[in-house]
């Protein structure tokens, strides 16, 4: 269970489903000891006086008002009552069971109230009073359950929770649909609760991975209906982080790309001055002018890949698209590639290559299939060659993916992704020595994602570090008769 809201959601409805049983419950238990203590009470105290009158109404008014009597008595009481006379004939009200009518008459005997209690916990009352013309009656009255009256015998069990509770004689159906209907209503209200809290955590998360992704204007944003609380205010100084990131990252780019302006041209008055100093020399040359030409190409080419990168990272650098035939390109740099390592015993093979064309700009793919090749040459083992491979991958091939593999000493795993980061060294002092500014492959990545596709870097099975680029495709460009 890894979902705050369903979290939240469940301990909540959990919490009120149980406290609403508990009210549930004790209501229901409350409500039935009011009405037996009010049934008590009434037959303590008024039930002798009401067979008093309805004795008197039956001498003085005549049958039929007892009879409305009763029945508006009926109606009223939580007994049912009945009017019988001396010989036990109901004078008004519904007929009672033998045991009721066996009670009325032990009640004229005695002359004195009788009570009796049944197993299924029907309580019967029997009063026997003595009208003003000294004629016995009794006025019966049985206990009357709020759930619907069954059959004897055949009241169905309660279920074992009612049971267990307590409650002996509630409606089985009647207790199941107020019980689920406890439970939906804690689950609606539970639930709006839950997304209620959760819902700026839910934009939080979505602005963090925007953010991660590397889009600095991700923000939260302004939350809706005012609400203010602790969850608003870490949504609040998170927007304030990015803010302060986004504007760190932006000075930073634009100090790259002011110092790397600002070097070209003392850069440039150095190399004049070089050339003067070996034109004086009649052309010949020192190893010391040598090394401040060699320095200063160096720190040339390490400007050039500063303003190219700044200017990708600040998404001011201009993509003209245009088709590009990445067979074709790939057959060139290799080529380059095979004529700079000159009689070095370290060479490049294309092992395959299928046509292909993609859109993008020719400059910035052929700078970043040159970074991958050049370093894969530099890094390969003595005696080895670089194998590289053009193919075509996807459902409906449109899927380009170059493959670099060099037979080197691979990059630690943990390395894998640290190595396309700016100014990054597997190691320091062989970078230092090989003149490496620590920007092609942050470059190679860059370029690379801006035609929308992807680098990755592995370790090769029997060593060597493998490359692989993945760009789009047209797939109805990628028939080989097309290209010829």
């Amino acid at each position: 269970m890894h979902s705050l809201v369903l979290k939240i959601f469940i301990w909540f409805w959990a919490a009120m489903a149980l406290v609403g049983l508990a009210l549930y419950f004790t209501t229901q238990a409350t409500m039935s000891e009011r009405a037996d203590r009010r049934m008590r009470q009434w037959i303590e105290m008024g039930m002798s006086l009401t067979a008093q009158n309805l004795a008197y109404l039956h001498e003085k008014e005549g049958p039929s008002v007892l009879a409305r009597s009763v029945n508006r008595l009926n109606r009223r009481r939580p007994l049912k009552l009945s009017f019988l006379n001396e010989q036990g004939d109901i004078l008004a009200g519904p007929a009672l069971p033998p045991e009721a009518k066996t009670l009325a008459m032990r009640a004229i005997r005695s002359g004195e109230r009788q009570m009796e209690s049944s197993d299924e916990g029907r309580r019967l009352v029997a009063q026997a009073v003595i009208s003003t013309q000294g004629r016995p009656y009794v006025l019966v009255g049985e206990a009357m359950s709020a759930s619907p009256r069954f059959p004897r015998g055949r009241r169905p069990t309660p279920p074992f929770l009612f049971r267990a509770l307590g409650i002996r004689d509630a409606d089985p159906w009647t207790q199941v649909f107020g019980l689920l209907a406890m439970f939906l209503t804690a689950g609606i209200v539970c639930y709006g609760l839950a997304r209620y809290l959760t819902a700026p955590l839910v934009k939080l998360r979505a602005a963090t991975q925007k953010l991660t992704e590397g889009d600095l204007t991700a923000r939260v944003g302004q939350p809706r209906g005012g609400r203010r609380d602790e969850i608003t205010d870490l949504g609040h100084d998170f927007d304030q982080m990015a803010e302060r990131i986004q504007s760190m990252i932006a000075a930073q780019r634009r100090l790259l790309s002011d110092i790397s302006h600002e070097l070209r041209t003392p850069l440039s008055r150095l190399n004049v001055a070089l050339a003067l100093i070996r034109q004086r020399a009649g052309g010949g040359s020192s190893d010391e002018l040598d090394r401040i030409e060699l320095e200063s190409e160096r720190i040339n080419k390490l400007i050039s890949h500063l303003l190219t990168f700044t200017r990708m990272e600040s998404g001011t650098v201009e993509i003209t698209r245009e088709e590009v035939d990445l067979a074709r390109m790939l057959s060139e740099v290799t080529a380059d590639a095979r004529f700079e390592s000159g009689d070095s015993n370290r060479t490049v093979h294309i092992i395959s290559s299928e046509p292909c064309v993609t859109v993008g700009n020719p400059e910035l793919l052929r700078s970043a299939i040159e970074n991958v090749v050049r370093n894969a040459v530099y890094y390969t083992a003595d005696d080895t060659r670089v194998e590289v491979e053009l193919k075509l991958a996807g459902k409906n091939r449109d899927c380009a993916i170059i493959r670099v593999r060099d037979h080197g000493e691979g990059v630690r795993e943990s390395e894998l992704t640290d190595i396309f980061r700016p100014f990054y060294r597997v190691a320091a002092a062989r970078e230092r020595q090989s003149g490496g500014t620590g920007l092609g492959l942050a470059i190679t990545q860059r370029a690379v994602q801006l035609h929308n596709g992807s680098v990755a870097a592995s370790n090769a099975p029997g060593g060597g570090l493998c490359m692989e680029i993945r760009l789009p495709v047209h797939p109805e460009s990628t028939d080989p008769t097309e290209s010829l």
